[in-house]
């Protein structure tokens, strides 16, 4: 695309440069060669606008082949049906009025040169049949790949003949343009000296017209930078920010933010950083998705501050300057926008440019939200809304590596619900799935935000609770104890109580899987002193047993207890029997 723009603004630019050559020696020519060079303007004139008419052609032509190898190329029938139409309805018959204009303009040429015009249209007919042949929508990949090696074959004629139409009307101009020079070879030292100010101006022009095209293609050069470094964001955070830095960066004194549509609190929330003092902080306080009239549109959403829109968006009115919304849709569903705010309004490329950026994040930002969810819900349990046993795992040696790392505290709960056989037993799966449930819920609403909760497996549930020593945790320990002794089951009396066992780091152990045996081991001392309890474990002084060895404790030797724990909090003495559930 790039090398047909500039094929075509070279052409324009070489036009333009001999218009102004011809314009300056006419303004100041001497009577005796103003009829040559005349007649030698109109004949350049007329082959250099054969010359564009065609390089016109030409584009549109490869666009049309481009379109249609796209349609033969692509497996989804609705994006080949939406490419076919643009053949149908927009390049094709473009394509039909520039060959006829091309045929007026090459009416008076010669026989010969009439008959290479035939051979081409002939050539293009072929690769138009095959373009617009009906029921290419719904071939089978075998009849489309076929297709498509007729199609390119029956091209390349095609353009190669448009190549030679160019090049020898092009060389027709130069010729003419002789010609006429040839004639003003009489002209005065005034006429030489005029023409060559006139050519100096002119190169002058074209160095102008090529700075321009460069910068006009800078925009394109951005897109696809934005476009490939999308594909290398982490999450939708980072991408988010990556279409703000973009946006912000190719739109001059634009200030940009990303808000997206949180479905399942029904609000509008920003999710990359607002501009100091912006008023959307208190726009979007409640806001909700519908509020934005971009989201509820499914189009952009302009104000320019002028003339009083008949419906003002209440998100982006007050901000100051113009403003555009662009909704950021994937499959006709909306799940975000784009505000932009500057004080000078957008140009209609500007807008053309943040619609192409958006469109092309939409669909990555959808793709890592659906990712993400996918994980979150890989490392839940469905039941209790509680990491699982995975994540548990996880959870255990990334926490355990930074409490080792930065030498801090570190405390572990291992519970066990009491009786859960008899509850399932007794009351049916459905109410023990019930009692789970409310656990999850207790264990939410009791814990602190950096502690971490989740399902072991069965009726069995594991606590971190990071810089914490052995007093806190005892304390966290008792309260989640005594949440849990609150659960009822409705219209039964069957009580829910748990069992807890605590270990820390490093006051009990030095390695993760010494944690979790001793914090094993306390847990059963629970259940064997009538369970309903918290039991911290103790080590004999020394260093850690390597291996399956089990743990050595201290039988009747008091530990210390912070005052609010209650004398069940008691110490653990050494099982080296296996938990069985109960």
């Amino acid at each position: 695309m790039n090398a047909m723009f500039a094929r075509a603004a070279t052409v324009s630019l070489i036009a333009l440069f001999g218009t102004l050559l011809v314009v300056a020696v006419a303004a100041i020519g001497i009577l005796g060669i103003r009829s040559a060079t005349y007649q030698g303007k109109v004949i350049a004139g007329g082959e250099l606008d054969t010359a564009v008419a065609t390089s016109q052609l030409a584009r549109e032509m490869d666009a049309a082949y481009a379109t249609g190898e796209g349609a033969l190329a692509t497996a989804d029938p609705a994006t080949r049906s939406r490419l076919l139409g643009t053949l149908d309805t927009s390049l094709l018959p473009r394509i039909d009025a520039q060959l006829s204009s091309l045929q007026q303009l090459h009416v008076g040429d010669p026989p010969a040169e009439l008959a290479d015009l035939a051979v081409f249209i002939r050539q293009w007919t072929a690769v138009r049949d095959l373009l617009s042949a009906p029921g290419l929508i719904a071939q089978p990949p075998a009849a489309r790949a076929a297709l498509a090696s007729g199609l390119t074959a029956a091209y390349q004629p095609v353009s190669a003949h448009l190549d030679r139409l160019i090049m020898k009307q092009l060389n027709d101009a130069r010729a003419d343009h002789s010609v006429a020079a040839a004639s003003a070879d009489q002209a005065t030292r005034l006429i030489l000296g005029t023409a060559a100010a006139g050519v100096a101006i002119a190169w002058l022009f074209l160095w102008y017209e090529f700075r321009r095209v460069r910068r006009a293609l800078e925009p394109v050069q951005d897109q696809a930078e934005f476009a490939d470094i999308l594909q290398l964001a982490n999450g939708e955070d980072e991408a988010h920010q990556l279409l703000q830095r973009h946006l912000e960066r190719t739109l001059p004194a634009t200030a940009a933010v990303v808000l997206n549509r949180n479905n399942s609190a029904d609000r509008l929330e920003a999710v990359t950083p607002l501009p100091p003092g912006s008023p959307l902080a208190g726009t979007l306080r409640g806001a909700e998705p519908r509020s934005c009239l971009a989201v509820r549109s499914g189009r952009m959403h302009t104000e320019s501050g002028g003339r009083p829109p008949l419906l003002s968006c209440p998100v982006c009115a007050p901000v100051p300057g113009a403003s555009s919304c662009v909704p950021l849709m994937v499959g006709g569903e909306v799940i975000g926008s784009v505000l932009l705010s500057r004080p000078a309004p957008y140009s209609e490329p500007e807008e053309q440019r943040i619609r192409e950026s958006v469109s092309q994040a939409a669909p990555v930002l959808a793709n890592l939200r659906n990712l993400a969810v996918a994980e979150i819900r890989a490392a839940t349990d469905g039941l209790t809304g509680l990491p699982n046993k995975r994540a548990v795992t996880d959870a255990l040696k990334r926490t355990f590596a930074q409490a080792t790392m930065s030498k801090s505290p570190l405390g572990l709960l291992l519970l066990d619900l009491d009786h859960f056989k008899q509850v399932n037993d007794q009351h049916g799966h459905a109410a023990g799935d019930q009692v789970l449930a409310s656990v999850g819920a207790a264990l939410r609403s009791v814990l602190r935000n950096r502690d971490f909760a989740g399902r072991n497996g069965g009726e069995e549930f594991a606590v971190l609770l990071p810089d914490t020593d052995i007093g806190a945790a005892l304390e966290i320990a008792e309260r989640v104890r005594a949440a849990i002794a609150e659960i009822t089951l409705p219209g039964t009396d069957v009580p829910v109580t748990v069992s807890v066992g605590v270990a820390g780091f490093p006051d009990h152990a030095s390695t993760l899987e010494r944690l979790e045996r001793l914090a094993d081991a306390a847990l059963y001392v629970a259940k064997r002193r009538g369970r309903n309890r918290v039991e911290l474990a103790s080590v004999e002084a020394g260093p850690d047993l390597p291996g399956p060895v089990l743990p050595e404790v201290t039988v009747g030797v008091p530990v210390p207890v912070p005052a609010s724990v209650p004398a069940s909090a008691s110490v653990p003495v050494p099982v080296p029997v296996p938990r069985g559930g109960a």
